[in-house]
């Protein structure tokens, strides 16, 4: 690009140069049928000595101007040789007329002047105008008629003036539409580069360096977050018995889809560990920490959720069944940028990390322990039981944990989109966000058939649980038979 810029001076400094021999020649041919005399080669040497000035104005004065002021000083040297040129030719009508619009077609379009620029244009026009008259050529014979030459002149570099100017216009449009097309090659570039990139980092850490929020550098900070620790159970010893692309595909499947759900609950994904994953709330983003439990606590019972349906599938695919625990602890951590200026990650570190870690062990499958600093925080919100106090590996001190029931519906239990029964005998898993509207009546058929199966099995059987008789199935007692004994006997 600085190449084009380079070129685009040369070629408007020739064009400048050409129309000041052009203007000179004109000054000459209206003073041809007089005899020549020194005033009458004052624009030719003043129209070379501003040419100079504007070849060393740009060389010298580019690191010290910008290019909108150096076109302005431009501007106005250029305005002072035609005010120069109109003074020598006592403003010729023809002549004087047709420059006035030669100059004014080329200055709108090459030079973007300022109000200011314009202003102190004219005022140097004038001024060199009335210097020249009283000095060089009088102020005598103005608006006279010129030679037919001069006219003939005059129109034939009106029009070389008017292609030339087109001909810069259209390599100007040429130039821009290809610099456009460069700069948005290189936008496109650009933001596949950062989008593949950007899978790397964190989704928020990634957008707030993108908006400048944030720096790459070695900095960390103190905040009240919400830390996450999942984990699937018996992951090890299936990677003992599945080959390697099966093992890819179920890791890969349960990862995306918790990572989705996460995106969805705006967590910010620290890292995979092997089949675990780490998540926080409160970096970058934040609602309070009230919020960020909350989020963190039903991004969670989403989790479980989801996984009832991905264990029911990866059963059909003849995988076994895998279930997950998960901990949760909040309290204040040190996140931000940890490592080297080489190379850096962005985490968090501190005993809430750890304890959540801890947590997320000592969970029993699909069940989601939290911490009783998160519990006060959620408590309002979601189901919780208390457990027994535990002994944590690495802490010295019995730790109060409770366990994530569900969320309380309350009026809006008919509006959840999910809802997740087990019990002995009885799984019912219902996800209305899978279900088609047309389907609603078949889902319905379905559970009045289990209803009813449920209650004659419940007809069949008495309280003991012990199955009921028909009369016919019945055994008469002892008395009985005797009595229809004695009475066959006697008609015998």
């Amino acid at each position: 690009m600085p190449f084009e810029r380079k070129n685009k001076f040369v070629l408007q400094s020739v064009y400048r140069g050409v129309s000041y021999i052009m203007l000179s020649f004109g000054v000459l041919l209206y003073y041809f049928p007089t005899p020549l005399q020194f005033q009458h080669y004052v624009v030719a040497i003043f129209s070379a000595c501003v040419f100079i000035a504007t070849l060393c104005i740009f060389f010298l004065a580019k690191h010290k101007f910008t290019r909108r002021q150096i076109k302005q000083i431009i501007f106005v040297l250029d305005l002072s040789v035609m005010a120069a040129v109109l003074s020598a030719v006592h403003l010729s009508f023809v002549f004087s007329s047709l420059t006035l619009a030669s100059f004014w077609y080329f200055s709108t379009t090459f030079n973007k002047v300022s109000f200011v620029g314009y202003s102190l244009g004219f005022l140097c026009a004038v001024m060199t105008f009335y210097v020249n008259s009283f000095l060089f050529f009088g102020f005598e014979n103005y608006f006279e008629d010129t030679s037919i030459y001069l006219t003939v002149y005059s129109f034939i570099c009106f029009c070389a003036c008017f292609g030339v100017t087109n001909y810069f216009n259209r390599k100007e449009l040429q130039n821009l539409i290809a610099t456009k097309d460069y700069y948005q090659e290189q936008m496109n570039r650009y933001i596949q580069f950062s989008n593949q990139l950007s899978r790397y980092a964190p989704l928020q850490l990634w957008q707030s360096i993108m908006r400048g929020d944030t720096q790459a550098k070695i900095d960390y900070k103190r905040k009240k977050m919400t830390v996450f620790f999942s984990d699937v159970i018996g992951f090890t010893q299936l990677a003992e018995r599945l080959i390697p692309d099966d093992l890819a595909f179920v890791l890969n499947d349960y990862l995306s889809h918790m990572a989705e759900i996460a995106k969805r609950y705006e967590g910010t994904l620290d890292k995979f560990i092997g089949d675990g994953m780490l998540i926080f709330f409160g970096d970058p983003q934040s609602q309070g920490a009230e919020a960020d439990a909350k989020r963190c606590v039903e991004m969670a019972i989403t989790m479980r959720q989801q996984m009832h349906v991905l264990r029911e599938r990866w059963l059909k695919m003849g995988f076994p069944e895998l279930h997950i625990r998960m901990g949760i602890s909040t309290g204040y951590c040190h996140v931000g940028n940890y490592g080297s200026d080489y190379r850096m990650s962005y985490t968090l570190i501190g005993h809430d990390v750890n304890l959540a870690a801890r947590l997320q062990a000592a969970a029993h499958p699909d069940e989601i322990l939290i911490a009783d600093e998160t519990y006060r925080l959620i408590k309002d919100e979601f189901v919780c039981v208390p457990k027994e106090p535990m002994q944590l590996k690495g802490l010295s001190e019995p730790i109060q944990t409770w366990q994530i029931i569900d969320k309380y519906t309350g009026i809006r239990s008919d509006l959840q989109q999910w809802f997740d029964y087990e019990y002995k005998g009885f799984h019912l898993l219902l996800n209305l966000d899978e279900a088609q509207h047309y389907e609603y009546q078949q889902l319905l058929d379905v559970l009045e058939q289990m209803k009813q199966r449920i209650q004659t099995q419940q007809d069949l059987t008495t309280e003991q649980g012990i199955a009921r008789l028909d009369e016919r199935d019945e055994v008469p007692d002892s008395d009985a038979k005797l009595k229809d004994f004695e009475s066959d006997k006697v008609r015998i």
